[in-house]
């Protein structure tokens, strides 16, 4: 099951009042392949979970994650940056990206061919 960092649950929390709909959630959902590296994902704001949805809740914030997703996430964290660059949801794998799941820079995973991993557009170089 995925899990929500402390600061993910504050930030979660502090967007949900300032939209006025303190009693939404955050939805996570795979939007399929990501630069050929893995899944990417889409963050958005919900008013319910769905059928078949896993609901992580923590300090009274909540996070929608449908199933063939949950399945994906398994053992994921999904956090929140702020730094020079911006700041944003991110979703890291605290036991290691599951097989598939990453670039595998600077692991034994095999890159994929054509400019995807290992040329620099999935954020490996």
């Amino acid at each position: 099951m995925i899990t929500l960092a402390d600061v993910a649950a504050d930030k979660i929390k502090e967007i949900l009042k300032a939209e006025g709909v303190p009693n939404h959630g955050l939805r996570v959902s795979s939007a399929g392949g990501g630069c050929g590296c893995g899944p990417s994902y889409e963050i958005m704001l919900d008013d319910k979970a769905g059928d078949g949805d896993t609901v992580v809740e923590k300090a009274g914030a909540k996070l929608f994650v449908d199933a063939s997703t949950a399945k994906i996430l398994e053992g994921a964290e999904l956090g929140f940056i702020s730094d020079d660059r911006g700041e944003g949801f991110v979703i890291g794998f605290p036991n290691g990206a599951p097989a598939g799941g990453s670039c595998g820079c600077g692991g034994d995973e095999p890159k994929p061919s054509g400019g995807g991993c290992g040329g620099g557009s999935c954020g490996c170089s």
